[in-house]
């Protein structure tokens, strides 16, 4: 089982599966899933931070390095928390910039498939010319439309799954 679950991450498959489920969250509830987000993100530094202080208050690790960690990941959490709404914005920006990511990864598997010139050269190449206009668009007016986060994210994780699973 383990093996399988390290076999998905390695070849995108979850990644793409997760930025399925947020794209259609995005679609169905676009400033809740983001709120949402914002708020797990926030909780999951904060509760890191505090098990890190834990681990220097139990001396498992070296007390400078592991307070300031601790700290600062429970500072950022707290800002994730209590400042949701400027990382909504910045989040807009980080999507666009995971889109071009993934569009660079399919417009190199394209490159490497192209003496095949098959299906999935296409599938490829089509899915990074897609990504590459929505990440634009997005650029180009980050708030305006949430909604084409969401299906932007699906379509990014529909080519994780279909083309960058055999990258």
């Amino acid at each position: 089982m383990a093996k399988k679950v390290s076999e998905m991450f390695k070849s995108y498959v979850f990644d793409g599966l997760l930025f399925i489920a947020l794209g259609i969250a995005m679609i169905i509830w676009p400033k809740e899933s983001l709120k949402t987000l914002c708020f797990v993100i926030g909780a999951v530094f904060a509760v890191m931070g505090i098990i890190k202080i834990i681990a220097v208050l139990a001396k498992k690790v070296k007390p400078s390095s592991g307070l300031i960690v601790g700290l600062l990941q429970i500072a950022v959490g707290c800002a994730f928390i209590f400042a949701s709404d400027f990382f909504i914005t910045v989040f807009h920006y980080i999507i666009a910039c995971i889109l071009l990511y993934g569009s660079v990864l399919l417009f190199i598997n394209a490159f490497n498939l192209r003496k095949v010139f098959g299906m999935m050269f296409l599938c490829s190449l089509i899915f990074a010319i897609i990504t590459v206009i929505l990440a634009v668009i997005i650029l180009l007016n980050p708030v305006a439309i949430t909604i084409l986060h969401g299906i932007s994210l699906i379509v990014e994780g529909l080519a994780m799954v279909i083309v960058l699973r055999t990258f």
